[in-house]
């Protein structure tokens, strides 16, 4: 007798279990990976991952995430009061973007006042921006410097300039008594405050949800996903497969 050939479902059922359980493996691990990230996420608030920031420079370093080196501090104590370029930072947050560079900062009758060239801005002691004054609501041009005595004064190319109690009016005149020009205070721990600056700009929040998505891994990470998202499509189709094809034989065997 000749031995008879398997049959074409036979051969393609011994050709899709191998690669089902090869796929099956490979989307295992992956499923597992998006499950975890995707569960820290869900729940990032109560983790407090979306306030907790990135420290590890070769992380940062992968963003592309730089120390500034324009950092001027002004104030160390009770709270840190420091500038980057148009930025104003209380302590480790953000608390200001400016229209322009950040001339000084000071804190005066308990408001944090702020000012570039052409706009004052004032500030809660918590970092609220209350106010911002600019040429049309009365506040002098061209502010080179701002500096107190009991009182507010501002630098200006045209002159000196003092504000009322409540700084709303800006009066043009000349000091009785020497001016105390706010100028950056130097400090051992700038270089501290530019790396906990670096820092804030990546929290765990965002490096999970670029590891669930899948753009960490740059213009790859959607075709990962996406491959990850084929290859469960796979899975499906040749289990279902698989099962239709046993379970008429499963059923005879039976009888």
């Amino acid at each position: 007798m000749t031995r008879k050939h398997p049959n074409l479902r036979v051969k393609l059922l011994r050709q899709l279990r191998p690669w089902h359980r090869r796929i099956g493996i490979v989307s295992t691990l992956l499923v597992i990976f998006i499950a975890i990230t995707g569960v820290l996420i869900n729940h990032s608030n109560h983790l407090s991952l979306d306030t907790a920031h990135v420290k590890q420079a070769w992380l940062l370093d992968y963003y592309g995430i730089k120390a500034p080196t324009d950092v001027a501090l002004y104030q160390n104590s009770p709270q840190t009061l420091l500038s980057t370029a148009n930025q104003l930072w209380l302590n480790d947050k953000l608390a200001l973007e400016a229209s322009g560079p950040i001339l000084a900062a000071v804190t005066h009758n308990e408001m944090i006042v702020a000012i570039d060239s052409h706009h004052l801005y004032l500030l809660s002691p918590q970092g609220e921006l209350f106010e911002t004054q600019s040429l049309a609501t009365g506040l002098p041009s061209d502010i080179e410097a701002i500096g107190q005595t009991d009182q507010l004064w501002l630098k200006t190319a045209t002159g000196l300039y003092l504000a009322d109690s409540d700084l709303i009016e800006w009066t043009a005149t000349q000091p009785y008594a020497a001016i105390d020009w706010i100028k950056p205070v130097e400090s051992t721990k700038t270089a501290e405050f530019a790396q906990q600056i670096r820092a804030s700009h990546l929290s765990w929040e965002r490096v999970l949800l670029d590891l669930h998505s899948g753009r960490v891994f740059g213009s790859l990470g959607p075709w990962l996903m996406d491959l990850v998202a084929l290859s469960l499509l796979i899975m499906a189709f040749t289990g279902c497969y698989i099962w239709l094809q046993q379970k008429p034989a499963k059923r005879k065997k039976k009888v």
